[in-house]
């Protein structure tokens, strides 16, 4: 992978303390299950992508045989344990409204679609452009922030009647949530990186990552947006039957 420029991994690092800032007056202002719920979540999903890190040995050697397919298999595989270990958090502290739905099925149901397109796309712009980790890390935040702040906090709530205040869910979005996004997303881009790094030496011609690529997965929210409309529709009719 490439190493990236020093501001990178500074904004990086100095955007995680943020995070980690946020989560720890979240709980000294509030110890609801809720907020617990989320600070056990956002560390753990970043204790995982650690795990993955130092036990990249065992695994590694055999998705690096077909980097692109097994790139892709390790992100979507990734992005369902995420899922299933937000929605286990929640049950087990009892709280409610972290994880898509309480039913882990239909949680998978309502999501994995999401991931599998971004996961699919990003591991082929990845294998083009070949981001540094810290670009990698940053673009999962802003994926995130894309299909859960976006979508979920501003797309979803004005069509079901409950519009929030877009400048009041900017400033929060951008200013706080979007580090928080960085651990949960981690274990979906750069374990896939690193499969694509290992997996096959960069072309020799290859000149300066560009930046438009990177944003093609956050195209794959307008195929999403239309799906999770008509789940939800779906839902609501059956709830009303």
């Amino acid at each position: 992978m490439r190493k990236g420029p020093g501001w990178l991994r500074w904004l990086l690092i100095l955007g995680l303390v943020w995070a980690q800032l946020g989560l720890g007056f979240s709980l000294l202002s509030d110890r609801s299950p809720h907020n617990l719920t989320l600070v056990i979540s956002i560390e753990a999903s970043g204790l995982y992508t650690l795990l993955l890190f130092f036990t990249r040995r065992l695994w590694l050697p055999w998705l690096t045989r077909r980097p692109v397919a097994g790139a892709t298999a390790l992100g979507i595989f990734n992005a369902a344990v995420i899922e299933a270990l937000f929605l286990a958090v929640q049950t087990a502290l009892g709280a409610e409204g972290v994880a898509a739905h309480s039913n882990l099925f239909m949680d998978w149901l309502l999501t994995m679609p999401w991931y599998i397109g971004m996961v699919w796309i990003f591991v082929r712009v990845q294998h083009r452009e070949r981001y540094a980790a810290a670009a990698v890390l940053l673009l999962g935040a802003l994926y995130e922030s894309g299909a859960d702040g976006t979508v979920g906090g501003i797309i979803v709530p004005a069509i079901l009647g409950n519009m929030p205040n877009l400048l009041t869910h900017s400033i929060f979005l951008f200013g706080l949530a979007f580090w928080q996004f960085i651990p949960v997303y981690s274990s979906m881009v750069l374990p896939p990186a690193w499969v694509i790094s290992a997996g096959e030496s960069a072309p020799a011609e290859l000149g300066p990552a560009r930046l438009l690529p990177c944003l093609k997965p956050l195209v794959w929210l307008v195929p999403y947006t239309a799906y999770l409309l008509v789940v939800l529709l779906v839902m609501a009719f059956l709830g009303n039957r």
